[in-house]
């Protein structure tokens, strides 16, 4: 045999090539698991708690609070708009207010149960309403309407909803399906899940979990100590 064929052979020998193939395809699955992980890990680290307010998850994203903002009472509510526990909650806290007035703060945490895309678009609504100054407004609708919204096409109702409240329905159709807003509802829902939530409604009162009041008086009772004043005191 010549020698240029034996070099020919050699440089088409097929083990050496597919060696040489399989050397570079693991290197190439190395580096895209490498960046996979440091991606994995920061993903995880922006949903995670990044700090401990009053013994409850930090979220860095936007709250919702009615009442006094400043008050030294702080009531901090992990809520699903699906729930009927929630609404009869959300409806002690609104009456608690016209009776007693601002005298706490009150805070909504969203947290849709197991994630579901019903009560995560609920809370999506809510927060594309509060855009436009009517976040609490929407509450309402979500609470006591969810056989509007909770059903196998769910967007007629929002934006039944959204119209009811005579808000901007060109921005608020962009905003339900914001891929940030979404993101910061599922981010929310990841953080209390994490600290430990996993019920609803699920209430706390200056970082120490309480009983969901039934009744405004009960609440009042729950957060002061004592029974309210009666309506005839002078």
């Amino acid at each position: 045999m010549s020698k240029k064929k034996e070099t020919e052979q050699k440089g088409s020998n097929p083990v050496i090539w597919y060696g040489a193939t399989g050397l570079l395809l693991l290197v190439a699955i190395a580096v895209v698991f490498f960046a996979w992980q440091q991606n994995q890990t920061a993903t995880e680290a922006a949903m995670a708690p990044s700090a401990v307010e009053d013994g409850l998850p930090e979220y860095n994203v936007q709250t919702w609070v009615k009442g006094d903002p400043n008050s030294e009472y702080r009531i901090v509510t992990f809520s699903d708009y699906g729930c009927i526990h929630c609404a009869r909650f959300h409806s002690v806290v609104e009456d608690f207010i016209e009776e007693y007035g601002n005298i706490i703060a009150f805070e909504k945490r969203h947290y849709p149960i197991n994630n579901n895309y019903h009560s995560r678009m609920a809370a999506v609504a809510s927060v594309a309403a509060g855009k436009q100054g009517k976040f609490w407004e929407m509450s309402n609708l979500l609470y006591y309407n969810t056989d509007r919204w909770r059903v196998e096409n769910p967007e007629p109702g929002f934006l039944g909803m959204a119209e009811f409240l005579e808000l901007d329905m060109d921005q608020f159709q962009q905003d339900l399906y914001d891929e940030d807003i979404t993101y910061t509802v599922v981010r929310g829902h990841l953080a209390a899940r994490e600290f430990g939530i996993n019920a609803t409604p699920t209430v706390y009162l200056n970082g120490e979990q309480i009983r969901a009041a039934v009744s405004p008086e009960q609440l009042y009772a729950f957060v002061f100590g004592e029974e309210p004043p009666s309506s005839d005191a002078e």
